[in-house]
């Protein structure tokens, strides 16, 4: 664009030279201040006249689902990586994440997961809370909640959330474990949009640690079934004889049957917790189960990739999918983790819960990470190393005795 020509103006008489030219100059800063208004209007024009509003058409929609990776064939691997987690209580340390992953997004977001505080291992602040992200590695909590969504009981402790959607209802289902005195209960809290939760219902009942690590999938509307681990014997400190791992059947999700005797064996392990869903696209039921070395604690756990036909007998690979050392952040305990298979790039989005030596306690975290399908086989399918023996004879630190010792006494 031009701009406009200044144009010098004879002097009227009777001026001298210097008010001549301060009214030149004058005139010179008017015509540029026209240039430069003119310009301003002609480039607001040309972004969309006087419609146009300023920075509109630089606001990006608050969620871009389609751009999520993890979904996009031949999705690579992705190392485990932390999850910056905002708890209610404020430290940022999170155990038993479980995920329900929608194919687009579900009330703005693809992906829902609960999980519950454990601060330096104090169980009062163990309950269920939900959580929100556009991707597998976010973990934000919704516009409107509060967490938890379940206060605290006056004494026992909150545990194990296991989120599924019911598309009949179009509801969010949350179950957790409650354990008060001598008692395991599974309850059930319900939403219609992620933000408002109903009051808690009981679904189940048993003596205590009869009820571990409950994990739910709706095979239809009328086909629901729920596996725990049952370790009443011994608890934390339960050989292999001493667990058995079940399943429970119903109609609803919410009257469930007799436990079923599940077949599931890690060879000089005892499964611990676990998660468990039903992947369409493989015609097989997938779990991650939390094992710890026979002859030790639930404090030492690994977490195992097994699969089953008919979810009732199963096969658990030979090495674990991410044991104690590997990842600095879980070196010294990897717990209860959850996953979700994408169908679009026949990858597996793993959510890792466990933690590590800090000070006289373990610091807790999640961490996510992404494994194409051919390459998690090739993971777990390999000779299944030595793990956690080698605190053995050597013998782990004080520190890391009392921070075990306090974790068996109060498991998460």
């Amino acid at each position: 664009m031009k701009l406009a020509r200044t144009r010098r103006v004879p002097p009227k008489l009777g001026l001298g030279r210097r008010e001549t030219a301060v009214r030149d100059r004058r005139w010179i800063d008017f015509s540029w201040s026209i240039s430069l208004a003119l310009a301003t209007v002609l480039l607001v024009w040309g972004c969309g006249g006087h419609d146009a509003h300023a920075g509109a058409a630089l606001t990006p929609p608050d969620d871009i689902s389609e751009l999520d990776d993890a979904e996009a064939p031949g999705a690579g691997f992705v190392a485990p990586t932390l999850i910056s987690v905002e708890t209610y209580e404020g430290s940022g340390q999170l155990v038993h994440p479980d995920a329900a992953v929608f194919p687009d997004q579900w009330q703005g977001k693809r992906y829902w997961i609960a999980g519950t505080p454990y601060p330096s291992g104090n169980p009062k602040f163990e309950n269920p809370s939900i959580y929100q992200g556009r991707f597998s590695r976010e973990m934000h909590v919704p516009i409107g909640v509060t967490n938890p969504l379940v206060g605290a009981p006056s004494s026992g402790y909150m545990s194990d959330p296991d989120l599924l959607h019911d598309p009949d209802t179009g509801e969010l289902r949350m179950y957790y474990r409650e354990t008060i005195a001598g008692v395991d209960e599974v309850l059930l809290i319900t939403s219609s949009d992620g933000v408002h939760w109903s009051p808690s219902r009981l679904v189940a009942k048993e003596v205590r640690y009869a009820l571990i690590s409950p994990a739910i999938v709706r095979e239809s509307a009328t086909s629901w079934r729920m596996w725990t681990v049952n370790a009443s014997m011994q608890g934390c400190f339960s050989l292999p004889t001493e667990t058995t791992l079940e399943q429970r059947r119903s109609v609803d999700g919410i009257t469930w049957g007799a436990p079923e005797r599940v077949t599931l064996r890690i060879p000089g392990r005892v499964p611990w917790h676990w998660d468990v869903q039903y992947v369409a696209a493989k015609s097989e039921y997938w779990a991650l189960v939390a094992a710890y070395p026979e002859g030790t604690t639930c404090s030492r756990t690994a977490v195992y990739f097994a699969r089953s036909v008919d979810g009732t007998t199963w096969r658990v690979s030979p090495t674990p999918l991410l044991a104690p050392g590997e990842f600095d952040p879980l070196r010294d305990v990897v717990y209860r983790s959850s996953f979700h298979y994408h169908d679009g790039s026949d990858a597996v989005s793993v959510w890792y819960s466990g933690g590590r030596l800090e000070g006289n306690a373990f610091r807790y975290a999640v961490a996510s990470a992404r494994y194409p399908y051919a390459d998690l086989l090739r993971r777990v399918g390999g000779a299944s190393p030595m793990i956690l023996e080698r605190e053995g004879a050597s013998g782990a630190s004080p520190e890391l005795q009392a921070a075990r010792t306090q974790f068996e006494r109060e498991f998460p």
